[in-house]
């Protein structure tokens, strides 16, 4: 297995990302969605309220008892998943917004309030949209021989000084487990032009 380390690229993109200013109005209604945390085949509760610029919080309603996290972002919509099939449901939060680029966190409840996925040497994983015409940034899932699902994440840039659009880069496949994404597979992707189906993702595959 190939180790990556996205904390320095990742670091610099974020110190890069304008963030869209917020707006002095009043906060928007906190944002509501049925989702099986705990996944006992009952609906919980997750909601997001936003506290202030650039502040929201999320919090989880199971069995009754309402618990919660402080993270970065701007009012968007959020996504209800089960990125490792295991039933027990998670929602991707919009925490940083750019000019091209989205990035998310994955949150979980661990049976004692929301947890928000990491790697396995401990960093927090960001799932990114966007791009722009030079980057390629997105996430999918896949069902795997135990009946679960992994999770993909696609990173490629423009190549620069050929004649051609092409792109290169990273298609990494990660086992989640206990709120870990351990990587498993990475798949280099060498100079495909842009309409290559390798450069595609569907998010959606993660509901």
């Amino acid at each position: 297995m190939r180790t990556l380390s996205w904390t320095a690229a990742a670091a610099a993109l974020l110190a890069s990302v304008a963030l869209v200013p917020g707006v002095a109005s009043a906060a928007p209604a906190p944002q509501r969605a049925a989702v099986d945390l705990d996944g006992d085949g009952t609906p919980d509760l997750a909601t997001l309220r936003t506290t202030g610029v650039d502040a929201q919080r999320l919090e989880f309603t199971v069995r009754g008892v309402t618990t919660g996290a402080d993270l970065t972002g701007q009012p968007a919509p959020m996504r209800v998943t089960d990125v490792d099939g295991d039933g027990r449901q998670e929602v991707v939060v919009t925490e940083v917004v750019g000019a091209n680029t989205l990035w998310y966190g994955v949150w979980d409840y661990d049976g004692t309030g929301p947890r928000t996925l990491s790697t396995s040497d401990g960093e927090k994983l960001y799932l990114y949209e966007g791009g722009g015409v030079t980057t390629r940034l997105g996430y999918e899932c896949a069902g795997n021989s135990f009946g679960g699902r992994d999770l993909i994440t696609l990173r490629a840039r423009m190549d620069e000084g050929t004649p051609a659009l092409t792109y290169s880069g990273l298609r990494v496949l990660y086992e989640i487990s206990d709120g870990i994404a351990r990587e498993v597979t990475t798949y280099t992707i060498t100079s495909v032009p842009q309409d290559d189906p390798v450069l595609r993702t569907t998010p959606e595959s993660c509901a």
